[in-house]
């Protein structure tokens, strides 16, 4: 508050403050990157044993290996879509290339770190 003595003149003018540390538009962009990984971490797990169920009842109806794999590969996609269509329908862009980015390199890991193949590696050979 001024005192009556004091003028206009004389009163100091405002200076914005430079603030120090991590702008706000870096942590809001980690942050969302962070909910992005999160996605792809819980769900890649769900759509990998739902199409891991699509394997064995491909199995029981004695389809084709080419076929089995076509199917495993496609209902895998589509679920994974799914989850992605979240952060699409809520304009996030960067949660949803991030959890993209998180369930790509999930399956990366998964094939070429563990060896990991949709029919042999849960069910072995095919009985037929």
């Amino acid at each position: 508050m001024l005192r009556t003595a004091e003028s206009w003149r004389r009163r100091r003018k405002a200076y914005s403050r430079r603030r120090k540390g991590v702008p706000v538009v870096v942590k809001r962009m980690l942050i969302e990157a962070v909910y992005g990984a999160l996605l792809a971490v819980f769900t890649f797990p769900i759509s990998l044993f739902i199409a891991e169920m699509g394997v064995w009842v491909s199995i029981l109806w004695m389809q084709p290996e080419s076929m089995i794999l076509t199917n495993f590969y496609v209902v895998l996609t589509a679920i994974q879509a799914m989850f992605l269509l979240i952060p699409a329908y809520h304009k996030q862009p960067i949660r949803l290339l991030v959890a993209a980015f998180t369930a790509y390199m999930l399956w990366l890991m998964l094939v070429g770190v563990a060896g990991f193949h949709p029919i042999l590696t849960v069910f072995g050979e095919l009985p037929y």
